[in-house]
């Protein structure tokens, strides 16, 4: 029981950490010039490959899908994460 919801705590705490990351892509390709968005892009795609072990592919699907990847989106739990 204790290792479910330890992994349930750290699905949530990646999809919100995704989430995060598709917000400051946007942010980003609204405004190209403004370093401060490409630094938190950047840091926040490093994150999500070495905290949380998404490959680069699923990094360009989070940035594509809003946050989160295919594997996320086909989850039964994707609705849950809608709500996060």
């Amino acid at each position: 029981m204790i290792n479910s919801n330890i992994l349930k705590t750290w699905n949530e705490e990646r999809i919100k950490y995704q989430i995060r990351y598709a917000k400051s892509c946007a942010e980003y390709h609204k405004d190209p010039e403004n370093l401060d968005n490409k630094g938190h892009m950047h840091e926040q795609s490093w994150v999500l490959i070495n905290v949380f072990g998404l490959s680069a592919k699923q990094v360009e699907e989070v940035e594509r899908e809003d946050g989160f990847t295919t594997e996320d989106i086909l989850s039964p739990e994707f609705e849950r994460w809608c709500r996060l």
